[in-house]
């Protein structure tokens, strides 16, 4: 085509004109750059994962040994032994101990007091008893002896009457206080 009616318009030889400019592959090296990365951050999660993976195989594969070795009826037994302790440990820490009582009475007891009847009672937290003894001074020190005790709430005298020999019937309650008068104290 270089030769149109005669006339020519090109050149029979032609120069190859290269035009660059400069930066212009920078978009290629950054998009390259972040996919490097991209792959590397991923190769590394998925390196993560596999080893997170196989760490919750061991894991479960020794949850399931253990679970093997298991006794269940050892297991059974040993829970109803722990029921059985937390009963027998609740009926001991509640135990009435009422020779800890009777031996407070006693140390309380003045030497011309007897006791014709005796009676107590958990419930109500008292004891009752029916005494005879030779005075009334005797009757007061032996009054003021129960209320010295700190372990006794009240003491109601019920009946008092003169026998034909000069001695005195004697019918008190005493009201106490249970956990200082029948339970042991633990040390």
């Amino acid at each position: 085509m270089a030769d149109k009616g005669g006339i020519q318009l090109l050149p029979e030889t032609r120069k190859s004109i290269v035009v660059t400019t400069p930066g212009e592959n920078k978009i290629i090296y950054f998009g390259i750059a972040v996919l490097a990365i991209v792959l590397a951050v991923y190769g590394g999660v998925w390196w993560y994962g596999n080893r997170l993976d196989q760490q919750l195989d061991a894991a479960n594969t020794a949850l399931v040994n253990l679970e093997n070795e298991r006794n269940l009826q050892t297991e059974g037994a040993l829970l109803t032994l722990s029921q059985q302790m937390k009963t027998a440990t609740q009926i001991v820490k509640n135990h009435t101990y009422w020779s800890q009582g009777l031996s407070k009475i006693e140390a309380a007891l003045q030497n011309k007091v007897q006791f014709v009847n005796f009676s107590g009672q958990t419930e109500d937290s008292t004891f009752r008893f029916e005494a005879v003894t030779d005075s009334y001074s005797t009757l007061a020190r032996q009054l003021a002896a129960f209320v010295a005790d700190d372990a006794v709430q009240d003491i109601t005298l019920d009946n008092v009457s003169i026998q034909t020999t000069g001695k005195l019937d004697v019918t008190a309650h005493v009201k106490f206080k249970p956990e200082k008068f029948l339970k042991m104290e633990l040390k």
